[in-house]
């Protein structure tokens, strides 16, 4: 059976590699701004599933792994920024905080149509930052691809700690998406 990635994040592609699995991508491509919720792990969890069941809508004999990522700092939820200027805005606003790094992945089998779908929680705590350093990661990164503006090299250039799971580095938890394609009898 086919594997397929619902993305084209390289973090993502990234994550099934250090696994040695062969894959495919296909782009899940939804319109995730029409998702709405208020609870951070729900929202991830629906925008991770949506994509996954957007793309077993045109691929047959797989499975589809997905997933999907959102930021929160005092009950706001941050996700991916609409341009430059934003993801300056999120990440002065990070500096000197702890944010929480929300993680959402699903595994679909398109000949059962069953899924399954895991959430992992880490909190980053962001040492002040310098306006210069926040410039220079803007220009340097495609910001406006990642929830709150920052990805795992983000993450090991502005963070002072980092609690909980270390998995959000990928934007794919690796322990749970071992344990959901076993569960699709994946071989891992």
């Amino acid at each position: 059976m086919r594997i397929v990635l619902a993305s084209e994040s390289a973090s993502r592609r990234r994550a099934l590699e250090i696994l040695g699995l062969n894959y495919e991508v296909h782009p899940s491509r939804i319109d995730e701004k029409a998702i709405r919720e208020l609870e951070p792990q729900k929202l991830a969890s629906r925008l991770s599933e949506a994509k996954a069941h957007k793309v077993a809508e045109t691929i047959d004999n797989a499975i589809i792994i997905a997933g999907d990522a959102v930021v929160t700092k005092a009950g706001r939820i941050y996700e991916k920024p609409a341009d430059a200027a934003e993801a300056t805005e999120f990440l002065s606003g990070f500096s000197g905080n702890t944010v929480e790094f929300v993680t959402a992945i699903t595994v679909m089998s398109t000949n059962t149509a069953s899924f399954s779908t895991a959430v992992q929680r880490s909190e980053i705590l962001f040492r002040k930052l310098l306006t210069a350093e926040i410039t220079d990661y803007v220009r340097r990164y495609e910001v406006t691809r990642f929830a709150g503006a920052f990805d795992g090299d983000g993450v090991i250039r502005f963070a002072d700690r980092v609690s909980g799971s270390f998995n959000f580095a990928t934007g794919l938890a690796l322990n749970d998406l071992v344990t959901l394609l076993r569960k699709h009898d994946v071989k891992v």
